[in-house]
């Protein structure tokens, strides 16, 4: 028994692991969604400048342009960091089969010993 022990306390650190992994994911995606939203808002307000001011307007369409493009990017980026939370979840989620394999093996162990000392 004391093996399954170990074996428990060594596939919950490499899940506890996994999880801070996809913490750190999960925080990297919802900052580039911040930024996303910064981007637009800093849009409108340029084309609330642009149109107050004439000679602010020739140069709005290279910044929407740019702000355009910028999103763009950054919504590769966070379409390329769900692929990597999907694959890591499977990670996840496979690693926790494996603790649970464990467990139950552990509990077994634990209950046909109870079994064999109440025989006794």
């Amino acid at each position: 028994m004391k093996g399954l022990s170990t074996l428990i306390k060594l596939h919950k650190r490499k899940l506890d692991g996994l999880r801070r992994r996809m913490a750190a994911l999960e925080n990297e995606k919802a900052q580039l969604e911040a930024l996303i939203g910064r981007l637009r808002d800093e849009l409108a307000r340029e084309l609330v400048l642009a149109g107050r001011s004439p000679e602010m307007g020739n140069f709005f369409g290279d910044f929407a342009r740019r702000i355009r493009t910028r999103q763009e990017q950054v919504m590769v980026e966070i379409a390329a960091l769900d692929k990597k939370m999907n694959a890591l979840r499977e990670e996840i989620s496979a690693a926790f089969g494996e603790m649970k394999k464990f467990e139950i093996a552990l509990e077994n162990a634990k209950r046909r010993e109870r079994e064999a000392t109440n025989r006794k």
